[in-house]
């Protein structure tokens, strides 16, 4: 594939290229990439299929940001994506850092398709072929593929005469600029559709991309929050009062062959269900929030819960669901909130549609091959509290793990998991002067900042009833932050797992990005009436910077 540039955003590209290699990094020659290419670029004989890298770069990532990149890309081959799974890459060596170094924060690949309905989410004449997020999502039709012995092979067909439209959204945590490239594993079989069916029946899905970001206020138990938990179903509202659930309304026909969600650090779980239409309704079976449940996903934690190292279930290969002209997909994203809020949060659902396969029933999924009779052995109490070992059949609505993980690469903190304690022993300065405003430049916050130099890292006073307001003068290189408040002292080094938001107070993001959003205006205030206390605070996009302010009587 080549990729030419069709937009630019605040990610710097030098010489951007697509290079197809086998797991290779990329030339650093000076070479034109697509000159020598050689016959890299040769089709295969139909019906091959090939693990292919591809890389995209070089992009320069300043200090600090997190912007997206948008790229326009030329298909060189026919033939159908298997498997794709997007990664960063970052010199000298080219390897994959941690979350707190950098990573692709989301990664999205449309088809320019003229002939595509316009979706909840996309933009008409385009369809969602892949999307990643912080969790690494990995894309595999293989695997559903294989569930069905006589069933159709899947996959998405890329053809010679449909450009794709590629966004990466790349989060540089540092304040060291750093050049990277973004990687895309990708597993191809070649041929165009006539010659794949030759071998055996080939589909090619539509994929459909839904859901919404927003913030989750902390609401403690004492304050009516019982089970410690916030949904998008019945808690999102908007302005009138009215709720505000996240559903996706199909206007086509077909099986669903696989869906997953997305959400982000705090994210707890996900019930995807079929709401069906509005003249023909599914079932409410108890088990979700008023519709038939489709998929229950959990988020699974690799050492710690609340962390960034986490993924997402999905459907196991089996699953099969029926989608109708108007059903309507509801997902309810599930937050905890009893001790942290949680600020541009996401829930989103990605999910792939065979149109060429009619429905089989109304709203309920199923599975397919030999998981259908298969039984697995769970653990069930009894009334008297006792432990019994019963065999039963594979609930279709339970998520299953989307990968393996990957090399270990994220730190974490807390004794009870096995690490260094979150915060080492502080010692609380004392009151700096007053003052009625903090400016945030170079990755600092002055006065108030953690390490600032002398009478500038002391915390600022304000008396209650009056403001402190924050301005980002980085903004002027394009670099974002916020002024999140902590549990105080908020100390200990920024790790998968800490520090998060206490939801006293949130500046929102200071400073815009032209698809991400933000402050155009990067200027905040806190508010009058927050109560007499000490306060430490982090910035979301860049954890290792904090600080302090003061209120007092």
């Amino acid at each position: 594939m080549l990729a030419l540039v069709c937009a630019c955003s605040a990610v710097l590209a030098t010489g951007a290229f697509a290079q197809e290699h086998e797991g290779e990094p990329p030339d650093e020659g000076g070479d034109d990439p697509i000159a020598n290419r050689g016959d890299r670029y040769v089709p295969e004989p139909p019906g091959t299929i090939k693990k292919m890298r591809f890389w995209y770069g070089p992009y320069v990532m300043p200090a600090g940001w997190d912007a997206n990149r948008v790229d326009l890309d030329i298909p060189v081959h026919n033939g159908m994506i298997l498997q794709v799974e997007p990664e960063l890459r970052v010199g000298p060596d080219w390897t994959e850092p941690s979350h707190q170094v950098g990573h692709i924060h989301h990664a999205h690949w449309f088809a320019l398709d003229p002939g595509n309905q316009e979706d909840n989410y996309t933009a008409g004449n385009t369809e969602w072929i892949f999307g990643n997020g912080d969790e690494e999502t990995r894309a595999d039709f293989m695997l559903r593929s294989k569930a069905q012995k006589k069933g159709p092979f899947y996959g998405e067909y890329i053809g010679l005469a449909g450009p794709q439209a590629m966004i990466y959204m790349l989060h540089n945590k540092t304040a060291q600029t750093m050049v990277g490239y973004v990687a895309l594993d990708v597993t191809f079989k070649y041929g165009t559709m006539e010659q794949l069916n030759e071998e055996r029946p080939h589909h090619d899905i539509s994929g459909v991309l839904w859901g919404r970001t927003f913030n989750v206020p902390r609401q403690r138990k004492r304050d009516g929050n019982k089970d410690g938990e916030w949904n998008t179903t019945e808690d999102m509202r908007n302005e009138d009062g009215s709720p505000r659930p996240i559903i996706w309304t199909s206007t086509i026909d077909g099986t669903m062959i696989g869906t997953g969600s997305h959400l982000h650090p705090g994210g707890d779980r996900v019930y995807t269900e079929n709401l069906g239409s509005e003249e023909n309704p599914c079932r409410d079976d108890g088990r979700g929030f008023g519709g038939t449940l489709m998929l229950k996903a959990d988020i699974i934690n690799r050492h710690t819960p609340l962390s960034e190292d986490y993924q997402t279930e999905v459907t196991r290969p089996s699953w099969r669901a029926p989608i109708h002209v108007g059903d309507r997909i509801q997902i309810t994203g599930i937050y905890k909130n009893k001790k942290h809020a949680w600020y541009t949060a996401m829930t989103h659902n990605g999910a792939y549609i065979d149109e060429a396969q009619p429905p089989k029933g109304r709203c309920k999924p199923y599975l397919v091959g030999k998981d259908r009779k298969k039984r697995v052995r769970k653990k069930v109490r009894g009334r008297a509290g006792r432990v019994r070992i019963v065999k039963r059949r594979i609930d279709p609505t339970a998520g299953v793990p989307n990968r393996d993980w990957g090399h270990e690469h994220d730190t974490f903190c807390g004794k009870k998991f096995g690490f260094d304690p979150c915060e080492p022993p502080f010692e609380a300065p004392p009151d700096g002067p007053p003052a009625s405003n903090v400016t945030i430049a170079n990755f600092q916050y002055y006065p108030g900042g953690r390490g600032a130099p002398g009478e500038q890292a002391l915390p600022p006073t304000v008396k209650q009833g009056s403001s402190i307001t924050f301005l980002n003068t980085d903004q002027q290189a394009n670099i974002r932050h916020s002024v999140t408040t902590c549990k105080y002292p908020c100390n200990g080094r920024y790790v998968s797992n800490y520090p998060w938001a206490d939801g006293r107070w949130d500046s929102g993001t200071l400073g815009y990005d032209a698809i991400d959003g933000g402050t155009p205006d990067p200027v905040s205030s806190t508010p009058k009436d927050l109560p007499v206390g000490k306060y430490s605070y982090f910035c979301r996009i860049h954890p290792f910077m904090r600080g302090e302010f003061r209120v007092v009587p």
